[in-house]
Formats: C-alpha cells, sequence, structure tokens
C-alpha cells in the first residue's frame, strides 16, 4: 500500500509541476492586441488614462499638437472632442473613474483651470482655492475624488469642497494620482529640492529619493498603497516601486536604460512606462515576476510601421493605454525617441487587450 502510496503522490507531483510550468509559461507569454483609438482631426494624439470598461482618455491636435482638445473613446463611437472650457483653445484629459467621469485641463480667455465632463453635463469647471487663478486635474479615483493643483499647491476636491494639501516645506507642491482610498501621491519642494510624496489622513509624508539621487516624483498609488514614479540623479531618472515595507526600489531589469519612469500601477502590481535605451524609447510593463517587459514584443497584431513609445495607464483587467509613432520611417527595430515624432511623422494612441 505504501508503494502505491507513493506512486500516486508522485504522479500528483508531477502534474502539479507540469501544471505550474504552463501557468509560468504562460504568464511569461501574455500577449496583447492592439486598437488604434484614431484622432482629432487629421492629426497626433497622447493618451493618459483609462478605466474598466476600456474607456479611454487623452488630448488629441494636429500633427505636432496644435489645437490640442480633450478626447474621450470608447469602442460604441469612437473618439469624442471634449471641446474647451468658454474662451479656451486648448485642453487635454488625464483621467477617467469607473463611473465614467472624465477630469482635465482646458485654458480659458484667463487662465488654466481644472475641469470635469459627463457624458450628461459636459465640461465644468472645478475652481481653484482661495485667492488662485489657476487649477489643474490630473487624477480621479471611483469616489469621485479629484487631485491636482491649484494655487503651486497640491489640491483634493472632494464632495464638493476644495483642500490644499500643503508641501514639504517647500514652496510648491503638485498631486499626481489618486487611489481608491483617498489617498494621494504626486511631488513637492523640498529644503532640499522636489521630491516624491504620499498624503493619507490629513499629513503629507516624503517619500525620498533613490541611493545617490537629488529628485523624485510619485505619479501614481494602487489600493495596497504601492507607489510608482521616477527618481532623478546624476546618472538618469530611474523608474521606481515604493512601498511602506521596504521603502523606494528601482524596477528590476532596467539595466542598460538612460531614463525610465513608472506611470501606473494596478492592483495586482502590474507597472507600465516608458524607458529608453540604445534603441530609444518604448512602452514597457513591468510585473515582479517577469521584469520588464518591451510592449512592442507582445502585441501580435502590432503593424510594421507603428513603435509604442510609452504606456501610461492600465486597469484591473490589465488592459494598457498607450501611444507610438505611425509612420513608413519607423520600426521596432531601430532607434526610436519621443522626439522622434518631428521628423517621423504623429503619435497615435492605442487600446493593448490581452489574449
Amino acid at each position: 500500500m505504501n508503494s502505491g502510496l507513493n506512486t500516486t503522490l508522485l504522479m500528483i507531483a508531477v502534474i502539479v509541476f507540469f501544471l505550474g510550468s504552463c501557468l509560468g509559461l504562460s504568464a511569461a507569454a501574455q500577449t496583447y492586441t492592439a486598437t488604434d483609438l484614431g484622432t482629432l482631426h487629421a492629426g497626433s494624439a497622447r493618451i493618459h488614462g483609462v478605466n474598466e470598461s476600456g474607456q479611454a482618455v487623452g488630448g488629441s491636435g494636429y500633427p505636432h499638437g496644435a489645437e490640442t482638445h480633450a478626447f474621450f473613446w470608447q469602442k460604441q463611437g469612437g473618439m469624442r472632442d471634449l471641446g474647451t472650457l468658454p474662451g479656451g483653445d486648448y485642453s487635454s484629459a488625464f483621467a477617467i473613474n469607473n463611473s465614467g467621469i472624465v477630469v482635465g485641463t482646458s485654458n480659458t480667455s484667463t487662465s488654466t483651470r481644472a475641469f470635469s465632463w459627463t457624458l450628461a453635463h459636459g465640461l465644468a469647471d472645478l475652481g481653484t482655492l482661495p485667492g488662485a487663478s489657476a487649477s489643474s486635474a490630473l487624477a480621479i479615483n471611483n469616489q469621485g475624488q479629484i487631485a491636482g493643483s491649484s494655487g503651486g499647491h497640491a489640491t483634493l476636491w472632494s464632495g464638493g469642497n476644495i483642500q490644499d494639501l500643503g508641501a514639504l516645506g517647500g514652496a510648491t507642491s503638485e498631486a499626481h494620482g489618486i487611489n481608491n482610498l483617498g489617498a494621494v501621491v504626486g511631488v513637492s519642494d523640498t529644503s532640499s529640492g522636489p521630491h516624491a510624496f504620499l498624503w493619507q489622513n490629513g499629513a503629507m509624508q516624503d517619500l525620498g529619493l533613490l541611493p545617490g539621487d537629488t529628485s523624485s516624483h510619485a505619479d501614481h498609488i494602487n489600493d495596497s498603497g504601492m507607489v510608482v514614479g521616477a527618481s532623478e540623479g546624476s546618472g538618469g531618472i530611474r523608474a521606481f516601486v515604493w512601498t511602506s515595507a521596504a521603502g523606494m526600489q528601482p524596477l528590476s531589469g532596467e539595466s542598460g536604460a538612460i531614463y525610465s519612469e513608472a506611470f501606473d500601477i494596478n492592483n495586482a502590481g502590474q507597472v507600465v512606462g516608458e524607458i529608453a535605451s540604445s534603441m530609444g524609447t518604448r512602452a514597457f510593463l513591468w510585473t515582479s515576476r517577469n521584469g520588464l517587459i518591451d510592449l512592442n514584443e507582445s502585441v501580435t497584431n502590432l503593424p510594421g510601421d507603428v513603435v509604442l513609445i510609452g504606456a501610461f495607464s492600465i486597469n484591473e483587467k490589465g488592459q494598457i493605454v498607450a501611444f507610438g509613432l505611425k509612420s513608413p520611417n519607423v520600426s521596432k527595430h531601430q532607434e526610436v525617441s519621443a522626439d522622434s515624432h518631428v521628423h517621423a511623422g504623429p503619435t497615435r494612441v492605442f487600446l493593448l487587450t490581452p489574449q
């Protein structure tokens, strides 16, 4: 009986190992299909946010950015021009929550103002801190709380109120991201330069720097409190992940890069951003399991004349929004940078969906 039992356990172990190997290969070989979201006019576009329904937001204008307007995109109906606040000629949308509320920034005849947009009510000016004339909105959570800046300080719009989040002893600050618990991240001046911050429970915390660096900024925070952004010093700009347990750590697998930045992280810990090396700038996905992955190598239907150079948002389904260059003059096998559009042609935006 013991021999039979041992044989059975051995078979189970072999099956478990085989399944684990298959799952590991599947995780490493995650592929995506790309949907070109188009442009307003016959022009360029930049992408900034995506929600759980795959609705995406950004800005689009003529080939090199003239007359840029905020856009809202969804599968049914395509790209919609959100216009501008009264008197303005520029706007851009930076985030969208799961209710379809969009936030961004528009100029007016006299200033620059934060806005929110809904399908039912259109654009609405979010106002400013008392005594300030300008504001911008860069993030929104599913509770409708909005983070950005006004009067040179990080700002939170919540429940009809506008709150000054202060600074880390310096003159200015700006909020870049907010999670569903209301924790806010961004950048603030300090006595030694700009530092990434985390604001929660009424207090602002300095997240510090990567070793040897002189400045940092945070771009987003997930619901587990993991923060991503970039830290800069004489050695260049490096993407980081920060946790309360481990502090600020560089992303693994970015050796040889002269620049990297992490723009977003979802609750599964998947990070997206952009990285520059000898091949120029590329959009990346990072996971703790697989490290950095060039998204150009993971999209099965990417046209030969498209190079993805930045990824800016990822939802909980793993859908990613990225932008890139589309031109007969570019190829993923040659050097392409974020400035190449001046010579190579307009930028385009894409929704990448896991297969």
